[in-house]
Formats: C-alpha cells, structure tokens, sequence
C-alpha cells in the first residue's frame, strides 16, 4: 500500500502523520548496531574526544563509506592538520579509497579565513562551498576551534565597546 502524505500551508507534514528517518551507515563495523543502524540522515552529529583519539579516522571512513558523485563530502580543515599530512595517514587503513578523491570527496582548508576574518565570513565560505559543490556529507574539523573564534570575537567586541566607554569619561 503506498503511503499519502498530507501536507498543511507550510509544506509541512501534519503531525499525525509518521516522517521516516533514514539512516545512514557509518561504515564502522559495530557502530551501526550501537547507533541502531546508522546516523540519522540530515542530522548534525558532534564527534567529540581528546587528541589522538581517532574522531578523524572515524569521520573519514564515514565519509569514505558514504561519499559518492551523487553524495559528496566536503572535509573542511580549521587550523588543523594540513589535508595531505591526513590523507598520507588515513592511506594505511583498508576503508581508503584514492579514486573518491576525483570529487566525491573534497578537503579544504579555511586555516587564513579562520585568522584574518570574523565567524560570519567562515560560515559564508563554508555554506558558499555547500552549495556550489552539492555537498551531502559535511564534516568541519575542528568545529570546537569555530566556536573559541565567535567567543573570542564576542569577547574583544565587548572590550572593544568597554574600552570606548571608558574612552569617553
């Protein structure tokens, strides 16, 4: 029996109607049965640890698992290690495969945007290369050093606004 989806004004599913979640495979053997069969597709997963402790080899045979011409996968670099320094690495493991590097899956680096420009122009760059490569899978690494940039602008525009008020006394 094919299922009818009732739409109101805004496009949206009604509420007693049931939305399906797809699930996307890790690629991680085991990982898919503790995550229940995979991770949830259109979510924004966090994949946090200490250094050294594998997020970027898990997130790489993620995206090696998943990213395909009509899937593709944007790694974008944040003052982290350099792409080819990664790749050298990540070759060791079986879940590498040098052919998706033809742009199934794309690495770049906003190291200088990051030093020389506000969050905003990060998000900007980041959504701008979304959308002109189609991307489906996006991982930032590391969105922790994202964050610490918005707070220390946060904070030097506060003292910046301090410091003008004292300014004027």
């Amino acid at each position: 029996m094919e299922s009818r989806r009732i739409w109101n004004e805004q496009r949206r599913p009604l509420a007693h109607e049931r939305v399906e979640i797809r699930l996307i495979h890790t690629g991680v053997p085991g990982l898919d049965e503790i995550l229940g069969g995979g991770l949830p597709e259109y979510s924004f997963n966090i994949v946090a640890g200490a250094p050294g402790c594998g997020k970027t080899t898990l997130v790489h045979q993620f995206m090696f698992a998943n990213a395909s011409h009509e899937c593709p996968a944007l790694y974008f670099t944040i003052l982290g290690e350099p792409a080819i320094k990664m790749l050298r690495y990540q070759q060791q493991f079986t879940f590498f495969d040098q052919s998706k590097l033809d742009g199934a899956i794309r690495f770049i680096n906003l190291s200088k945007l990051v030093l020389e420009k506000d969050l905003d122009a990060v998000l900007d760059e980041i959504v701008k290369e979304v959308e002109a490569h189609g991307a489906r899978i996006v991982v930032v690494d590391s969105f922790r050093t994202v964050v610490r940039k918005a707070q220390a602008s946060e904070t030097e525009r506060n003292y910046k606004a301090l410091s003008s008020v004292w300014r004027c006394r």
